[in-house]
Protein backbone atom coordinates (compact mmCIF):
# COMPACT_ATOMS: atom_id res chain seq x y z
CA UNK A 1 0.00 0.00 0.00
CA UNK A 2 1.64 3.21 -0.96
CA UNK A 3 2.24 5.97 1.75
CA UNK A 4 0.60 9.11 1.95
CA UNK A 5 3.77 11.22 0.51
CA UNK A 6 3.10 8.82 -2.64
CA UNK A 7 -0.08 8.79 -2.94
CA UNK A 8 -0.36 13.08 -2.50
CA UNK A 9 2.83 12.98 -5.39
CA UNK A 10 0.87 10.63 -7.61
CA UNK A 11 -2.37 12.54 -7.42
CA UNK A 12 -0.56 16.01 -8.43
CA UNK A 13 1.02 13.93 -11.01
CA UNK A 14 -2.47 12.76 -12.56
CA UNK A 15 -3.63 16.57 -11.99
CA UNK A 16 -0.47 17.79 -13.89
CA UNK A 17 -1.35 15.49 -16.95
CA UNK A 18 -4.75 16.97 -17.48
CA UNK A 19 -3.70 20.10 -18.36
CA UNK A 20 -2.42 18.80 -22.12
CA UNK A 21 -5.65 16.82 -21.97
CA UNK A 22 -7.79 19.99 -21.45
CA UNK A 23 -5.91 22.16 -24.04
CA UNK A 24 -6.37 19.30 -26.75
CA UNK A 25 -10.19 19.63 -26.26
CA UNK A 26 -10.51 23.17 -26.10
CA UNK A 27 -8.71 23.11 -29.60
CA UNK A 28 -11.15 20.66 -30.99
CA UNK A 29 -14.31 22.92 -28.80
CA UNK A 30 -15.12 19.91 -27.28
CA UNK A 31 -16.89 21.20 -24.48
CA UNK A 32 -18.60 17.75 -23.10
CA UNK A 33 -15.07 16.72 -23.00
CA UNK A 34 -13.29 19.58 -20.84
CA UNK A 35 -16.41 19.93 -18.53
CA UNK A 36 -15.48 16.09 -17.55
CA UNK A 37 -11.76 17.25 -17.05
CA UNK A 38 -12.73 19.51 -15.15
CA UNK A 39 -14.46 17.46 -12.72
CA UNK A 40 -12.02 15.04 -12.67
CA UNK A 41 -9.73 17.90 -11.54
CA UNK A 42 -11.72 19.16 -9.09
CA UNK A 43 -12.31 15.29 -7.57
CA UNK A 44 -8.69 15.11 -7.45
CA UNK A 45 -8.13 18.51 -5.68
CA UNK A 46 -10.83 17.59 -2.99
CA UNK A 47 -8.63 14.00 -2.47
CA UNK A 48 -5.66 16.14 -1.99
CA UNK A 49 -7.59 18.41 0.64
CA UNK A 50 -8.99 14.93 2.24
CA UNK A 51 -5.46 13.16 2.19
CA UNK A 52 -5.42 13.21 6.02
CA UNK A 53 -8.96 12.10 6.78
CA UNK A 54 -9.23 9.49 4.41
CA UNK A 55 -8.29 5.58 4.95
CA UNK A 56 -5.98 4.26 2.31
CA UNK A 57 -7.92 1.86 0.94
CA UNK A 58 -10.98 3.79 0.33
CA UNK A 59 -8.54 6.19 -1.21
CA UNK A 60 -6.58 3.56 -3.48
CA UNK A 61 -10.09 2.64 -4.72
CA UNK A 62 -10.66 6.43 -5.57
CA UNK A 63 -7.16 6.56 -7.43
CA UNK A 64 -7.33 3.63 -9.84
CA UNK A 65 -11.22 5.01 -10.88
CA UNK A 66 -9.46 8.30 -11.25
CA UNK A 67 -7.02 6.89 -13.77
CA UNK A 68 -9.07 4.92 -15.27
CA UNK A 69 -11.33 7.63 -16.38
CA UNK A 70 -8.15 9.78 -17.27
CA UNK A 71 -6.25 7.17 -19.52
CA UNK A 72 -9.92 7.06 -21.61
CA UNK A 73 -10.15 10.66 -21.91
CA UNK A 74 -6.50 10.33 -23.41
CA UNK A 75 -7.47 7.48 -25.52
CA UNK A 76 -10.20 9.69 -27.24
CA UNK A 77 -7.61 12.84 -27.16
CA UNK A 78 -5.63 10.30 -29.58
CA UNK A 79 -8.14 9.36 -31.92
CA UNK A 80 -8.59 10.31 -35.82
CA UNK A 81 -8.11 13.13 -36.38
CA UNK A 82 -8.06 15.16 -33.40
CA UNK A 83 -4.82 13.15 -31.97
CA UNK A 84 -1.96 10.82 -32.66
CA UNK A 85 -4.32 7.89 -34.03
CA UNK A 86 -4.25 7.74 -38.15
CA UNK A 87 -7.31 7.37 -39.71
CA UNK A 88 -8.58 3.78 -40.14
CA UNK A 89 -7.10 2.15 -43.28
CA UNK A 90 -10.84 2.06 -44.70
CA UNK A 91 -11.88 5.25 -44.22
CA UNK A 92 -14.53 7.34 -46.56
CA UNK A 93 -13.13 8.23 -49.10
CA UNK A 94 -14.32 10.32 -52.20
CA UNK A 95 -15.28 8.10 -55.01
CA UNK A 96 -15.54 9.02 -58.82
CA UNK A 97 -17.54 8.94 -62.25
CA UNK A 98 -15.24 7.85 -65.22
CA UNK A 99 -12.99 11.43 -66.10
CA UNK A 100 -12.86 11.88 -69.51
CA UNK A 101 -9.59 13.35 -71.03
CA UNK A 102 -10.47 16.75 -71.63
CA UNK A 103 -12.37 17.05 -67.97
CA UNK A 104 -9.94 20.07 -67.41
CA UNK A 105 -11.73 21.84 -70.47
CA UNK A 106 -15.39 22.39 -68.70
CA UNK A 107 -16.16 26.09 -68.82
CA UNK A 108 -18.39 26.41 -66.22
CA UNK A 109 -21.18 24.75 -63.80
CA UNK A 110 -24.38 26.30 -66.57
CA UNK A 111 -22.03 25.85 -69.61
CA UNK A 112 -22.48 22.07 -71.00
CA UNK A 113 -19.82 19.60 -70.68
CA UNK A 114 -17.34 19.56 -74.06
CA UNK A 115 -17.55 16.42 -75.95
CA UNK A 116 -14.56 13.84 -75.41
CA UNK A 117 -11.64 14.64 -77.13
CA UNK A 118 -7.92 13.72 -76.23
CA UNK A 119 -5.54 16.58 -74.98
CA UNK A 120 -3.28 17.90 -76.50
CA UNK A 121 0.48 17.23 -75.33
CA UNK A 122 1.61 19.54 -73.21
CA UNK A 123 -1.85 21.42 -72.59
CA UNK A 124 -1.81 23.06 -69.45
CA UNK A 125 -5.05 22.91 -67.34
CA UNK A 126 -6.13 26.06 -66.99
CA UNK A 127 -9.16 27.34 -64.61
CA UNK A 128 -12.28 29.12 -67.11
CA UNK A 129 -13.96 31.89 -66.57
CA UNK A 130 -17.22 30.46 -65.43
CA UNK A 131 -15.76 28.18 -63.23
CA UNK A 132 -13.23 31.18 -61.46
CA UNK A 133 -16.68 33.33 -61.09
CA UNK A 134 -17.74 30.51 -59.44
CA UNK A 135 -15.16 29.39 -56.94
CA UNK A 136 -14.91 33.74 -55.87
CA UNK A 137 -18.80 33.82 -55.04
CA UNK A 138 -18.90 30.25 -52.93
CA UNK A 139 -15.48 31.06 -51.62
CA UNK A 140 -16.09 35.08 -50.47
CA UNK A 141 -19.40 33.51 -48.73
CA UNK A 142 -17.69 30.10 -47.19
CA UNK A 143 -18.94 29.61 -43.23
CA UNK A 144 -18.04 26.54 -41.55
CA UNK A 145 -20.77 24.60 -40.13
CA UNK A 146 -20.40 24.64 -36.14
CA UNK A 147 -20.22 20.90 -36.37
CA UNK A 148 -17.40 20.46 -38.69
CA UNK A 149 -15.06 23.00 -37.49
CA UNK A 150 -13.23 21.25 -34.89
CA UNK A 151 -12.57 18.29 -37.52
CA UNK A 152 -11.42 20.83 -40.28
CA UNK A 153 -9.07 22.33 -37.49
CA UNK A 154 -7.71 19.35 -36.47
CA UNK A 155 -6.73 18.17 -39.94
CA UNK A 156 -5.31 21.25 -40.61
CA UNK A 157 -3.33 21.34 -37.60
CA UNK A 158 -2.01 17.52 -38.56
CA UNK A 159 -1.11 18.99 -42.42
CA UNK A 160 1.00 21.44 -40.86
CA UNK A 161 2.88 19.03 -38.28
CA UNK A 162 3.64 16.99 -41.69
CA UNK A 163 4.81 19.82 -43.49
CA UNK A 164 8.22 18.39 -44.30
CA UNK A 165 6.83 15.45 -46.28
CA UNK A 166 4.93 17.41 -48.36
CA UNK A 167 7.65 20.09 -49.34
CA UNK A 168 9.62 17.54 -50.01
CA UNK A 169 7.08 15.99 -52.61
CA UNK A 170 6.54 19.28 -54.39
CA UNK A 171 10.13 19.97 -54.53
CA UNK A 172 11.43 21.58 -57.85
CA UNK A 173 7.54 22.39 -58.13
CA UNK A 174 5.87 25.54 -58.14
CA UNK A 175 2.99 23.49 -56.45
CA UNK A 176 2.33 24.87 -53.10
CA UNK A 177 3.02 21.88 -50.54
CA UNK A 178 -0.50 22.59 -48.58
CA UNK A 179 -1.70 21.84 -52.34
CA UNK A 180 -0.82 18.38 -52.06
CA UNK A 181 -1.26 18.14 -48.12
CA UNK A 182 -5.25 18.63 -48.89
CA UNK A 183 -5.23 16.18 -51.77
CA UNK A 184 -3.81 13.74 -49.17
CA UNK A 185 -6.75 14.66 -46.64
CA UNK A 186 -8.99 13.95 -49.14
CA UNK A 187 -7.81 10.89 -50.71
CA UNK A 188 -6.05 9.21 -47.94
CA UNK A 189 -7.45 10.71 -44.49
CA UNK A 190 -3.57 11.83 -44.39
CA UNK A 191 -2.81 8.14 -44.06
CA UNK A 192 0.93 7.38 -45.71
CA UNK A 193 0.76 4.07 -46.65
CA UNK A 194 -1.60 4.77 -49.72
CA UNK A 195 -1.71 6.63 -53.11
CA UNK A 196 -2.43 10.38 -53.12
CA UNK A 197 -4.01 9.30 -56.25
CA UNK A 198 -7.17 7.48 -54.87
CA UNK A 199 -6.06 6.30 -51.29
CA UNK A 200 -5.40 2.58 -52.67
CA UNK A 201 -2.28 1.25 -50.69
CA UNK A 202 0.99 1.68 -51.54
CA UNK A 203 1.41 -2.40 -51.74
CA UNK A 204 0.60 -2.41 -55.44
CA UNK A 205 -0.61 -0.59 -58.01
CA UNK A 206 -3.77 1.54 -58.09
CA UNK A 207 -6.97 -0.20 -58.30
CA UNK A 208 -9.83 1.79 -58.61
CA UNK A 209 -9.94 5.35 -60.90
CA UNK A 210 -7.24 5.91 -61.98
CA UNK A 211 -5.91 2.52 -62.41
CA UNK A 212 -2.91 1.05 -62.37
CA UNK A 213 -0.72 3.86 -61.17
CA UNK A 214 1.93 4.50 -60.87
CA UNK A 215 2.99 3.28 -64.42
CA UNK A 216 6.80 2.96 -63.42
CA UNK A 217 8.20 0.77 -61.17
CA UNK A 218 7.61 -2.03 -59.11
CA UNK A 219 5.99 -1.83 -55.48
CA UNK A 220 5.36 -1.27 -52.79
CA UNK A 221 6.09 2.11 -53.25
CA UNK A 222 6.85 5.22 -51.02
CA UNK A 223 4.53 7.47 -50.46
CA UNK A 224 6.61 10.01 -52.19
CA UNK A 225 7.17 8.20 -55.35
CA UNK A 226 3.22 7.29 -55.73
CA UNK A 227 2.96 11.50 -54.69
CA UNK A 228 5.36 12.22 -57.47
CA UNK A 229 3.44 10.20 -59.65
CA UNK A 230 -0.22 12.00 -58.99
CA UNK A 231 1.64 15.33 -59.78
CA UNK A 232 2.53 14.19 -63.16
CA UNK A 233 -0.39 12.59 -63.80
CA UNK A 234 -2.38 15.20 -63.09
CA UNK A 235 -0.30 17.71 -64.58
CA UNK A 236 0.02 19.40 -61.90
CA UNK A 237 3.94 20.07 -61.95
CA UNK A 238 2.88 22.22 -65.54
CA UNK A 239 0.83 24.81 -63.57
CA UNK A 240 2.48 28.51 -62.42
CA UNK A 241 -1.14 29.78 -61.19
CA UNK A 242 -1.73 29.34 -57.97
CA UNK A 243 -4.33 31.70 -57.28
CA UNK A 244 -7.48 30.90 -55.58
CA UNK A 245 -9.37 30.33 -58.22
CA UNK A 246 -6.91 27.92 -59.75
CA UNK A 247 -6.55 26.01 -56.51
CA UNK A 248 -10.29 25.15 -55.91
CA UNK A 249 -10.59 24.24 -59.97
CA UNK A 250 -7.44 21.91 -59.59
CA UNK A 251 -8.55 19.84 -56.71
CA UNK A 252 -12.31 20.17 -58.02
CA UNK A 253 -10.89 18.40 -61.40
CA UNK A 254 -8.81 16.02 -59.33
CA UNK A 255 -12.00 14.24 -58.47
CA UNK A 256 -13.87 15.10 -61.65
CA UNK A 257 -15.50 18.21 -63.18
CA UNK A 258 -18.36 17.14 -65.55
CA UNK A 259 -19.92 14.32 -63.48
CA UNK A 260 -23.59 14.34 -61.26
CA UNK A 261 -22.30 16.76 -59.02
CA UNK A 262 -22.87 19.25 -61.59
CA UNK A 263 -25.77 17.52 -63.88
CA UNK A 264 -27.41 18.41 -60.19
CA UNK A 265 -26.58 21.61 -59.68
CA UNK A 266 -24.41 20.75 -56.20
CA UNK A 267 -21.67 22.17 -55.38
CA UNK A 268 -19.12 19.27 -55.35
CA UNK A 269 -18.41 18.12 -51.63
CA UNK A 270 -14.88 17.24 -53.26
CA UNK A 271 -14.50 21.89 -52.38
CA UNK A 272 -17.40 22.32 -50.09
CA UNK A 273 -18.46 19.62 -47.13
CA UNK A 274 -18.82 21.53 -44.28
CA UNK A 275 -19.96 24.55 -45.88
CA UNK A 276 -23.29 25.79 -45.93
CA UNK A 277 -23.07 25.42 -49.42
CA UNK A 278 -23.24 21.45 -49.21
CA UNK A 279 -25.95 19.45 -47.79
CA UNK A 280 -26.34 16.10 -49.88
CA UNK A 281 -25.73 13.84 -52.98
CA UNK A 282 -22.60 11.75 -53.03
CA UNK A 283 -21.21 8.67 -54.95
CA UNK A 284 -21.04 6.13 -52.63
CA UNK A 285 -18.70 4.00 -54.93
CA UNK A 286 -16.86 4.62 -58.11
CA UNK A 287 -19.98 5.60 -60.69
CA UNK A 288 -22.33 5.09 -57.96
CA UNK A 289 -24.30 7.98 -57.09
CA UNK A 290 -27.09 8.50 -54.28
CA UNK A 291 -28.90 12.09 -54.43
CA UNK A 292 -29.54 11.30 -50.63
CA UNK A 293 -26.32 10.29 -48.99
CA UNK A 294 -23.96 13.08 -47.35
CA UNK A 295 -20.44 13.38 -47.20
CA UNK A 296 -18.67 12.48 -44.09
CA UNK A 297 -15.39 14.56 -44.67
CA UNK A 298 -14.68 17.74 -44.47
CA UNK A 299 -13.85 19.34 -48.19
CA UNK A 300 -10.74 20.64 -49.62
CA UNK A 301 -12.34 24.22 -49.53
CA UNK A 302 -13.08 23.97 -45.83
CA UNK A 303 -10.04 22.64 -44.81
CA UNK A 304 -8.04 25.65 -46.89
CA UNK A 305 -10.18 27.93 -44.42
CA UNK A 306 -8.69 26.38 -41.56
CA UNK A 307 -5.27 26.38 -42.99
CA UNK A 308 -6.32 30.43 -43.54
CA UNK A 309 -7.73 30.55 -40.47
CA UNK A 310 -4.62 29.44 -38.29
CA UNK A 311 -2.56 31.11 -40.16
CA UNK A 312 -0.69 28.45 -42.30
CA UNK A 313 -2.04 29.66 -45.45
CA UNK A 314 -2.86 33.35 -46.57
CA UNK A 315 -5.60 35.03 -49.38
CA UNK A 316 -5.34 38.77 -50.01
CA UNK A 317 -7.86 40.30 -52.11
CA UNK A 318 -6.67 39.69 -55.11
CA UNK A 319 -7.02 36.02 -54.52
CA UNK A 320 -3.26 35.16 -54.61
CA UNK A 321 -2.59 32.81 -51.70
CA UNK A 322 0.42 33.02 -49.73
CA UNK A 323 2.29 29.97 -47.41
CA UNK A 324 3.25 31.25 -43.83
CA UNK A 325 6.98 30.11 -44.28
CA UNK A 326 6.77 29.58 -40.09
CA UNK A 327 4.82 26.61 -41.37
CA UNK A 328 7.95 25.00 -41.95
CA UNK A 329 8.57 24.43 -38.11
CA UNK A 330 5.52 21.88 -38.26
CA UNK A 331 4.47 23.77 -35.00
CA UNK A 332 0.85 25.65 -35.25
CA UNK A 333 1.31 27.28 -32.09
CA UNK A 334 4.15 29.36 -33.49
CA UNK A 335 3.11 30.18 -37.01
CA UNK A 336 2.47 33.60 -35.27
CA UNK A 337 4.04 35.11 -32.43
CA UNK A 338 2.42 37.95 -30.60
CA UNK A 339 5.35 40.60 -29.99
CA UNK A 340 2.91 43.13 -28.87
CA UNK A 341 4.22 45.16 -26.05
CA UNK A 342 7.33 46.28 -24.89
CA UNK A 343 9.32 43.08 -23.29
CA UNK A 344 8.68 42.05 -27.28
CA UNK A 345 9.46 44.87 -29.23
CA UNK A 346 13.00 43.63 -29.85
CA UNK A 347 11.77 40.07 -31.01
CA UNK A 348 10.72 41.19 -34.98
CA UNK A 349 14.86 41.91 -34.88
CA UNK A 350 15.62 37.94 -34.66
CA UNK A 351 12.79 36.32 -35.93
CA UNK A 352 12.15 38.55 -39.31
CA UNK A 353 13.48 37.22 -42.48
CA UNK A 354 16.49 39.63 -43.61
CA UNK A 355 15.49 38.35 -46.94
CA UNK A 356 17.32 35.94 -49.84
CA UNK A 357 21.08 36.23 -48.85
CA UNK A 358 24.04 34.48 -51.13
CA UNK A 359 27.40 34.85 -51.32
CA UNK A 360 28.33 38.02 -51.34
CA UNK A 361 25.24 39.63 -48.67
CA UNK A 362 25.57 42.27 -45.79
CA UNK A 363 27.75 41.61 -42.74
CA UNK A 364 24.64 42.13 -40.36
CA UNK A 365 22.19 39.88 -41.75
CA UNK A 366 24.72 37.40 -42.64
CA UNK A 367 26.32 37.47 -38.82
CA UNK A 368 22.84 36.02 -37.22
CA UNK A 369 22.52 33.29 -40.52
CA UNK A 370 25.95 32.38 -39.32
CA UNK A 371 25.09 31.96 -35.29
CA UNK A 372 21.72 30.02 -36.35
CA UNK A 373 23.84 27.92 -37.84
CA UNK A 374 25.74 27.08 -34.97
CA UNK A 375 23.36 26.38 -32.76
CA UNK A 376 22.27 24.06 -35.01
CA UNK A 377 25.26 22.36 -34.88
CA UNK A 378 26.19 23.11 -38.59
CA UNK A 379 29.56 24.96 -37.50
CA UNK A 380 30.97 27.73 -39.78
CA UNK A 381 33.08 31.02 -39.10
CA UNK A 382 30.82 33.94 -37.06
CA UNK A 383 32.14 36.85 -39.30
CA UNK A 384 29.19 38.20 -41.30
CA UNK A 385 31.18 36.71 -44.42
CA UNK A 386 28.81 35.09 -46.77
CA UNK A 387 31.92 33.26 -48.29
CA UNK A 388 31.86 29.64 -49.31
CA UNK A 389 31.58 28.15 -46.13
CA UNK A 390 28.70 29.70 -44.96
CA UNK A 391 27.02 28.58 -48.14
CA UNK A 392 28.21 24.85 -48.04
CA UNK A 393 26.95 24.85 -44.61
CA UNK A 394 23.89 26.02 -45.65
CA UNK A 395 23.14 23.56 -48.25
CA UNK A 396 24.35 21.07 -45.04
CA UNK A 397 21.20 22.26 -42.97
CA UNK A 398 18.99 22.61 -45.69
CA UNK A 399 19.94 19.19 -46.41
CA UNK A 400 19.56 18.02 -43.09
CA UNK A 401 15.91 19.35 -43.12
CA UNK A 402 15.23 17.69 -46.35
CA UNK A 403 14.84 21.00 -48.30
CA UNK A 404 16.16 21.57 -51.07
CA UNK A 405 20.18 22.21 -51.15
CA UNK A 406 20.66 25.93 -53.11
CA UNK A 407 23.26 27.78 -50.19
CA UNK A 408 21.02 30.37 -50.33
CA UNK A 409 19.10 31.88 -47.13
CA UNK A 410 14.95 31.59 -48.36
CA UNK A 411 12.13 32.82 -45.88
CA UNK A 412 11.56 29.25 -45.29
CA UNK A 413 14.98 28.42 -44.60
CA UNK A 414 15.21 31.01 -41.87
CA UNK A 415 11.85 29.98 -40.16
CA UNK A 416 13.64 26.52 -39.88
CA UNK A 417 16.64 28.61 -38.90
CA UNK A 418 14.76 30.55 -36.11
CA UNK A 419 12.59 27.16 -34.93
CA UNK A 420 14.02 26.93 -31.71
CA UNK A 421 13.03 30.86 -30.27
CA UNK A 422 9.44 30.46 -32.23
CA UNK A 423 8.77 26.95 -30.27
CA UNK A 424 10.15 29.32 -27.00
CA UNK A 425 7.99 32.40 -27.43
CA UNK A 426 4.77 30.71 -28.92
CA UNK A 427 1.40 31.79 -26.95
CA UNK A 428 -0.12 28.87 -24.98
CA UNK A 429 -3.28 28.30 -23.46
CA UNK A 430 -3.32 28.39 -19.98
CA UNK A 431 -6.99 27.74 -19.08
CA UNK A 432 -9.07 29.89 -17.36
CA UNK A 433 -8.01 29.53 -13.83
CA UNK A 434 -4.11 29.18 -13.87
CA UNK A 435 -2.02 31.46 -11.66
CA UNK A 436 0.31 33.15 -12.63
CA UNK A 437 3.33 30.50 -11.06
CA UNK A 438 1.75 28.01 -13.39
CA UNK A 439 2.09 30.05 -16.04
CA UNK A 440 5.57 30.86 -15.79
CA UNK A 441 6.39 27.29 -15.08
CA UNK A 442 4.90 26.36 -18.69
CA UNK A 443 6.73 28.68 -20.20
CA UNK A 444 10.37 28.88 -18.69
CA UNK A 445 9.18 24.83 -19.78
CA UNK A 446 8.86 25.61 -23.23
CA UNK A 447 12.26 27.90 -23.25
CA UNK A 448 14.24 25.28 -21.83
CA UNK A 449 13.07 22.71 -24.34
CA UNK A 450 14.78 24.74 -27.44
CA UNK A 451 18.01 24.70 -24.89
CA UNK A 452 18.39 28.55 -25.76
CA UNK A 453 22.49 28.95 -25.64
CA UNK A 454 25.33 31.20 -25.99
CA UNK A 455 27.15 31.51 -29.14
CA UNK A 456 29.71 33.76 -30.73
CA UNK A 457 31.31 35.08 -27.42
CA UNK A 458 30.54 35.17 -24.09
CA UNK A 459 26.56 36.39 -23.29
CA UNK A 460 26.32 36.88 -27.11
CA UNK A 461 23.88 35.19 -29.72
CA UNK A 462 20.54 35.53 -30.34
CA UNK A 463 18.92 33.76 -27.37
CA UNK A 464 21.38 36.20 -24.98
CA UNK A 465 19.70 39.42 -27.20
CA UNK A 466 15.91 37.78 -26.80
CA UNK A 467 16.47 37.90 -22.97
CA UNK A 468 18.23 41.03 -22.87
CA UNK A 469 16.08 43.51 -25.46
CA UNK A 470 18.55 43.46 -28.17
CA UNK A 471 21.89 43.99 -25.95
CA UNK A 472 24.57 41.07 -25.70
CA UNK A 473 28.33 41.39 -24.71
CA UNK A 474 30.52 40.13 -21.49
CA UNK A 475 28.96 42.71 -19.48
CA UNK A 476 25.56 41.52 -20.48
CA UNK A 477 24.54 38.90 -17.76
CA UNK A 478 21.40 37.60 -18.52
CA UNK A 479 19.76 35.31 -16.19
CA UNK A 480 17.86 38.00 -14.72
CA UNK A 481 16.91 39.18 -18.30
CA UNK A 482 15.42 35.85 -18.25
CA UNK A 483 13.50 35.13 -15.46
CA UNK A 484 11.94 38.48 -16.71
CA UNK A 485 11.10 37.53 -19.96
CA UNK A 486 9.47 34.93 -19.06
CA UNK A 487 7.41 36.10 -16.37
CA UNK A 488 6.60 38.58 -19.24
CA UNK A 489 5.75 35.79 -21.26
CA UNK A 490 3.58 34.06 -19.02
CA UNK A 491 1.17 37.55 -18.08
CA UNK A 492 1.06 37.97 -21.96
CA UNK A 493 -0.56 35.02 -22.41
CA UNK A 494 -2.56 35.51 -19.79
CA UNK A 495 -3.62 38.82 -20.81
CA UNK A 496 -2.55 40.22 -17.18
CA UNK A 497 -0.01 42.96 -15.67
CA UNK A 498 3.50 42.40 -15.06
CA UNK A 499 3.94 41.73 -11.13
CA UNK A 500 7.15 43.54 -10.96
CA UNK A 501 9.41 46.01 -12.84
CA UNK A 502 11.92 44.67 -15.12
CA UNK A 503 15.07 44.31 -13.85
CA UNK A 504 18.59 42.86 -15.78
CA UNK A 505 20.26 43.25 -12.11
CA UNK A 506 19.64 40.52 -9.54
CA UNK A 507 20.57 43.10 -6.65
CA UNK A 508 17.69 45.21 -8.00
CA UNK A 509 15.05 42.39 -8.47
CA UNK A 510 16.12 41.60 -5.08
CA UNK A 511 15.66 45.28 -3.81
CA UNK A 512 12.07 45.71 -5.91
CA UNK A 513 10.75 42.66 -3.86
CA UNK A 514 11.68 43.78 -0.33
CA UNK A 515 9.94 47.18 -1.68
CA UNK A 516 6.71 45.28 -2.37
CA UNK A 517 6.90 43.02 0.51
CA UNK A 518 7.58 39.80 -1.71
CA UNK A 519 11.32 39.32 -0.59
CA UNK A 520 11.54 35.91 1.74
CA UNK A 521 14.76 35.41 3.28
CA UNK A 522 16.86 32.45 3.92
CA UNK A 523 16.02 32.28 7.44
CA UNK A 524 12.52 32.61 6.90
CA UNK A 525 12.15 29.13 5.13
CA UNK A 526 15.30 27.05 7.73
CA UNK A 527 13.28 23.94 7.33
CA UNK A 528 11.18 21.68 5.35
CA UNK A 529 7.94 21.97 6.85
CA UNK A 530 8.77 26.29 6.26
CA UNK A 531 10.01 25.89 2.94
CA UNK A 532 6.82 23.83 1.76
CA UNK A 533 4.31 26.31 3.14
CA UNK A 534 5.87 29.88 2.61
CA UNK A 535 7.65 28.86 -1.00
CA UNK A 536 5.56 27.49 -4.01
CA UNK A 537 7.11 26.71 -7.53
CA UNK A 538 7.04 29.42 -9.95
CA UNK A 539 8.73 31.52 -7.87
CA UNK A 540 12.31 33.13 -8.01
CA UNK A 541 15.32 32.21 -6.15
CA UNK A 542 18.44 34.47 -5.86
CA UNK A 543 21.75 33.54 -5.17
CA UNK A 544 23.56 36.02 -2.26
CA UNK A 545 27.07 36.22 -2.31
CA UNK A 546 26.58 38.85 0.89
CA UNK A 547 24.53 40.72 3.07
CA UNK A 548 24.16 43.22 0.28
CA UNK A 549 25.09 41.34 -3.37
CA UNK A 550 23.12 38.58 -4.93
CA UNK A 551 24.64 37.37 -8.01
CA UNK A 552 22.05 35.11 -10.00
CA UNK A 553 18.75 33.91 -10.13
CA UNK A 554 15.87 31.83 -11.62
CA UNK A 555 12.58 30.05 -11.25
CA UNK A 556 11.67 27.06 -8.81
CA UNK A 557 10.26 24.41 -10.33
CA UNK A 558 9.35 22.01 -7.53
CA UNK A 559 10.61 22.19 -3.58
CA UNK A 560 12.46 18.98 -1.96
CA UNK A 561 13.69 19.03 1.85
CA UNK A 562 16.99 20.04 1.46
CA UNK A 563 17.34 21.16 -2.21
CA UNK A 564 14.80 22.74 -4.89
CA UNK A 565 14.66 22.31 -8.64
CA UNK A 566 15.43 25.16 -11.14
CA UNK A 567 14.61 26.74 -14.36
CA UNK A 568 17.61 29.35 -14.97
CA UNK A 569 19.29 31.04 -17.52
CA UNK A 570 23.43 32.09 -17.91
CA UNK A 571 23.94 29.16 -16.11
CA UNK A 572 26.27 25.88 -16.76
CA UNK A 573 26.86 22.50 -15.60
CA UNK A 574 29.02 23.03 -12.71
CA UNK A 575 25.90 25.13 -11.52
CA UNK A 576 26.98 28.26 -12.24
CA UNK A 577 26.35 32.02 -12.31
CA UNK A 578 27.59 33.10 -15.51
CA UNK A 579 27.16 29.92 -17.70
CA UNK A 580 26.49 29.50 -21.56
CA UNK A 581 22.94 27.97 -21.49
CA UNK A 582 19.34 27.93 -19.61
CA UNK A 583 18.69 24.77 -18.45
CA UNK A 584 17.36 22.98 -15.70
CA UNK A 585 18.87 22.63 -12.40
CA UNK A 586 18.98 21.65 -8.38
CA UNK A 587 20.56 23.92 -5.80
CA UNK A 588 20.58 23.88 -2.14
CA UNK A 589 19.00 26.41 0.30
CA UNK A 590 22.03 27.61 1.78
CA UNK A 591 22.92 31.25 0.73
CA UNK A 592 19.52 31.27 -1.27
CA UNK A 593 16.77 33.67 -0.70
CA UNK A 594 13.37 33.74 -2.23
CA UNK A 595 11.11 36.27 -4.87
CA UNK A 596 7.30 35.96 -4.57
CA UNK A 597 5.74 37.14 -8.02
CA UNK A 598 2.83 38.44 -5.63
Amino acid sequence: MPTLPQTRSELEALRASLYQQYQDAKSRNDQAEMAKLTAIAGEIDDLLDDLAIIDLQTLAKKLSEIKARIDAAAQKAKGWPFGSLDAPANHERPFRDDIQDNDQDDEGPDVPAPQPKPIPPGKIPTVSPGWSQNYQQLWSSIEVRPEWKKTSDAIAKKIVSNQGRYATAVTGTAIPWWFIAVVHAMECSLRFDQHLHNGDPLTGRTIRVPKGRPAAGAPPFTWEESARDSITYESLDKVSDWSLPSVLYHWHRYNGINNEYKRRGIPTPYLWSGSQHYTKGKYVADHQFDPNAVSGQAGAAVILKALVDMGAVAVDDQLAVATNPAAATEHVPSLNIDTAGAAFQHVSAELDFPGVLGIGAPKNAVTRVQEWLNIHGVVTPIDGDFGHSTAEQLRTFQAKMNREPTGQLDAETWALLTAPMRRALATIDHGPSSSIEDAVLRVAQQHIKQMPVEIGGNNCGPWVRLYMRGKQGTDQKWCAGFVCLIVAQAVRDLGTQMPFKRQVGVDELVKDAKSGGRFVKESDVRNATTRRSKLRPGQLFVVRASASDWTHTGILLSINDTTFDTFEGNTGGDGGTDGANARQGNRSYASKDFIRLA
